[in-house]
């Protein structure tokens, strides 16, 4: 145990370094807020379906994450482990595509469209896009619908997976025509239910 004398030392010792800390310490700040929110909208194709994806919502203006629009389109991308560029080809091989957000262009059947400052946003899942940007160059029209938090998309273009439900239904036409039939299986028990 200390002395009274030494506790008080102590106890004066701590309040004057308190004061000193608090007289020359710098303006405390915290992490800068993002002026975006991340949200989840209802991506939805006509005659599709739907899925939910990964958006950002500035100034009431939709930003639509790559990735999660490719994947469900199966439109086939690479990227680097930073999603600062993505580059892959639309629905033909020949019409390849790569979106740099370093350079903030994009180049699409050898055009270059440069894009503005912030109409491209990287966070930690993802590269996210102006939905504009979607229907101006790549032509899906992404129509946005603030209330219902839910995006429709309108083209033109036969996409990957519409050609790939075409096809599905073509072989399952093709195996009706043939009588092909897929039934369950059934596994059967090996003992009966009482064994003795």
């Amino acid at each position: 145990m200390y002395p009274k004398s030494q506790k008080r030392g102590f106890s004066v010792l701590f309040a004057l370094l308190t004061m000193l800390s608090l007289l020359f310490s710098k303006e405390a700040t915290c992490q800068e807020s993002a002026d975006y929110e991340e949200i989840i909208v209802s991506f939805s194709v006509p005659r599709i379906g739907g899925a939910d994806v990964s958006a950002l919502v500035k100034d009431e203006t939709l930003y639509l994450c790559i990735n999660d629009v490719f994947n469900f389109l199966k439109i086939k991308y690479n990227t680097d482990s930073g999603f600062n560029s993505f580059s892959g080809f639309f629905i033909t091989e020949e019409a390849t595509y790569n979106i740099d957000r370093t350079k903030n262009q994009i180049l699409y059947l050898k055009k270059e469209f440069t894009l503005k400052e912030g109409d491209m946003i990287r966070t930690e899942t993802g590269l996210y896009l102006k939905s504009n940007y979607f229907g101006e160059i790549f032509g899906l029209d992404c129509i946005f619908n603030f209330r219902a938090l839910s995006v429709t998309l309108n083209t033109k273009i036969e996409l990957p997976i519409i050609r790939e439900m075409r096809q599905e239904q073509m072989r399952k036409s093709i195996n009706q025509i043939k009588g092909v039939v897929e039934a369950d299986t059934l596994i059967k028990r090996k003992y009966p239910i009482l064994n003795f």
